[in-house]
């Protein structure tokens, strides 16, 4: 056949790939949209509430419908024969919400599963550290520098506040005190910067029930304060929010989510700021980006807003 004739052919079946292949593209693309980060929580004990805690945390996670999330409770003595088959496996999760804090009982997780922890975050994964679990391990040395801050000792390590011009103040071990809190409150939040998280956010914003931790300690190093609230007590400003870069991994760090005892629809829990900082903060771990929308009722400076819901038993 002439080479004239056989153009035609051949045009018609490049065009006839190149649908094909912007088919396939656009599948891949809505694919990927559409599959769900995989989340997982670890609780087993704490001082607080951490079986409704959990429970919150997974409805608000799985209602986005972003994230599929799945538990593992750790064993909730230290004699107990299950720590020996007690091995989450961190690596098949986008994110993982830490929820244990054994500032009372001194529990701690079996070493190979620190390390396995210690090796996911390095590696890439993402770290939420839920409320009361930067009181936890403060003997597990790589913790420390994977939260950035906790509830520690003057003398443990640096403190961070925030000046009245936005300027992050580094405080040095034994200066100012032990770490702290006074009764919980509804406090105004000023945002640091343009985090993701805090894409579409207001620069300031009301928080329900929220404890104001004074002088949080840790290493402080590769660290971004997102956000802070004044301590009425000290009139100083203190972290709310914060991030922490390990190896390649990410942590988030917050004093958001406090479900005490006896607790029922807790105000901190049920609050637009947290809820929806909660959905971004681990949008942002699994993904790198933050992509949901802020609420309408998300509060402003003057007022709370809270959600009436609360979760159901599955």
């Amino acid at each position: 056949m002439p080479k004239m004739k056989l153009l035609p052919y051949i045009t018609g079946l490049l065009v006839i790939l190149l649908y094909l292949c912007s088919c396939q593209s656009m599948f891949d693309q809505h694919q990927v949209k559409n599959e769900k980060s995989r989340v997982l929580i670890v609780d087993g004990f704490s001082n607080h509430d951490w079986q409704q805690t959990t429970q919150w945390v997974k409805r608000i996670l799985e209602d986005s419908g972003l994230f599929s999330v799945d538990v593992s409770t750790c064993p909730s003595t230290q004699a107990s024969p299950d720590w020996d088959q007690w091995r989450p496996e961190f690596a098949e999760y986008d994110v993982v919400v830490q929820n244990c804090n054994n500032i009372n009982n001194h529990l701690t997780w079996p070493r190979e599963v620190q390390m396995s922890l210690e090796q996911y975050v390095r590696h890439g994964g993402g770290l939420y550290i839920l409320h009361s679990a930067n009181n936890a391990f403060p003997r597990w040395e790589e913790y420390n520098w994977m939260i950035g801050l906790g509830w520690r000792d003057k003398d443990f390590g640096w403190a961070i506040t925030i000046d009245p011009n936005g300027t992050v103040v580094r405080i040095p071990p034994g200066q100012g005190e032990n770490t702290s809190h006074g009764e919980r409150i509804d406090a105004v939040l000023t945002r640091l910067g343009d985090h993701p998280i805090h894409k579409d956010f207001p620069r300031q914003w009301k928080a329900a029930d929220l404890e104001v931790y004074r002088y949080a300690r840790g290493p402080a190093d590769n660290m971004t304060v997102l956000t802070y609230a004044c301590d009425p007590k000290t009139q100083l400003n203190f972290p709310i929010e914060w991030v922490v870069n390990y190896g390649n991994g990410k942590v988030y760090n917050s004093t958001f989510g406090h479900v005490w005892q006896g607790d029922t629809n807790p105000a901190g829990i049920r609050c637009v700021a947290f809820q929806t900082s909660l959905i971004r903060a681990a949008e942002w771990l699994a993904t790198g980006t933050s992509q949901w929308p802020v609420p309408d009722n998300f509060p402003d400076d003057k007022k709370v807003q809270l959600q009436k819901a609360e979760p159901q038993d599955d």
